[in-house]
């Protein structure tokens, strides 16, 4: 009976691991700095981001679906893609950042 018990509390630990691991998911937005955030979701403000990061801004994403602003963990994931239409996958962190595990760029007008 102990054993039993055992192996139940350690099945249903596994579970709950599994169940509550972070998944990857897919966002399609635009990279843009921390300071402009959501104003910075066009191609007309790659420059002005490009200047804001290098002067020590953090670059975010700007989800398409609801303008939604996420904090990247990985900043140097996007340094090639500051002010580009792209589609990323990840993780959200506990922290809510998103964690990059691959960049595609979508176009510069955003279609």
């Amino acid at each position: 009976m102990k054993r039993t018990s055992i192996l139940l509390i350690v099945t249903c630990l596994f579970t709950v691991a599994a169940w509550s691991a972070a998944k990857d998911q897919t966002y399609t937005g635009w990279i843009s700095d921390d300071k402009c955030a959501a104003k910075g979701a066009n191609a007309g403000h790659a420059t002005c981001a490009k200047k804001c990061i290098q002067a020590g801004e953090k670059p975010v994403l700007v989800a398409d679906s609801d303008q939604k602003v996420m904090p990247i963990d990985n900043p140097d994931a996007v340094k090639d893609q500051v002010g580009q239409h792209v589609a990323v996958k990840g993780t959200t962190t506990s922290s809510g950042a998103l964690h990059i595990d691959k960049v595609e760029i979508k176009s510069q007008t955003g279609n």
